[in-house]
């Protein structure tokens, strides 16, 4: 995730603006973005109490998604 966030963008939904709206406390992307991972994996844990389920893509997909796929291995063997 490399992208920066405009704050202004009102494509955004409700919690991505909330995320947002706390930008300014970090100095660094890399410390926004770990509190808005945290925040998400609250939100998922609060979210199972109203039976809820929500699931995220561990980080080690981001990079190559493939990398890890059984199809790729197949395609290479």
């Amino acid at each position: 995730m490399s992208a920066s966030y405009d704050q202004t963008d009102s494509n955004y939904g409700e919690l991505m603006a909330c995320l947002l709206s706390g930008r300014s406390r970090y100095q660094t992307e890399e410390e926004f973005k770990a509190f808005a991972v945290e925040s998400v994996r609250r939100f998922i844990t609060d979210l199972r109490a109203l039976s809820i389920e929500v699931s995220m893509r561990p980080s080690y997909l981001e990079k190559s998604p493939l990398r890890h796929s059984s199809t790729e291995q197949l395609a290479v063997e």
